[in-house]
């Protein structure tokens, strides 16, 4: 081999080596700042759920902003597909609902598999969840959970419907989030229990502790 070839083949072994290093450095620092934004969100979410202890509504609120936070973080940093992004959301809100109010995952699969082949139709959203709404008309539980959850899959597939029609990539989220959280607080507060400026002030709350947390 000549000296010429030799020397060409160091420097492309030295390169690909500096390459990879940058890369893995690159994918290390990403790792670290998404792993400090979940470490942050858990902190506020713990600190407003012991300072609104008293009030399970308001309680329900905060987990809910935390699942919400915590999903759109990782599909701004991963670039999730609008689809993923949506089935993410609404099955880490059928974990939480399940889990805080012991109704069964699998009750809140078989509402959520009957959003299925909409499509981000929004006349066909709208006609399910009015026929999902009437199956479940007693606001006992598990009705009213399950009711909880039929306007939350509504309004959250509404918003992408509405604001990502015909995008093949989930690119600008932050107008989506914001819609769908105060959808939210409009639907808890319906009957003014809460009432929709203590939902309001607590969510502002969550924004001002999420960005200043140490």
């Amino acid at each position: 081999m000549s000296q010429n070839n030799q020397t060409s083949t160091t420097d492309d072994v030295a390169n690909n080596s500096e390459h990879r290093e940058e890369n893995f450095e690159s994918y290390y620092k990403k790792i670290i700042s998404m792993q400090d934004h979940l470490e942050r969100i858990q902190i506020v979410t713990q600190k407003l759920e012991a300072k609104y202890a008293d009030y399970e509504e308001t309680k329900n609120f905060v987990q809910f902003l935390r699942t919400v936070e915590e999903v759109f973080a990782h599909a701004e940093k991963e670039k999730w597909s609008v689809e993923r992004t949506e089935d993410e959301m609404i099955k880490s809100e059928m974990y939480i609902l399940s889990k805080m109010s012991g109704v069964g995952e699998e009750v809140f699969q078989a509402i959520y598999d009957e959003f299925t082949y909409t499509s981000h139709d929004v006349e066909k959203i709208q006609v399910i969840a009015k026929q999902l709404l009437d199956q479940y008309p007693s606001e006992e539980s598990p009705d009213r959970e399950c009711r909880e959850f039929i306007m939350y899959i509504r309004d959250a597939l509404l918003v992408f419907a509405h604001t990502l029609h015909g995008e093949k990539a989930f690119d600008e989220i932050t107008e989506a989030k914001t819609q769908i959280i105060h959808l939210r607080m409009e639907s808890m507060a319906a009957d003014n229990k809460p009432p929709l400026n203590m939902l309001e002030d607590i969510y502002k709350e969550f924004l001002d502790e999420l960005h200043h947390a140490a």
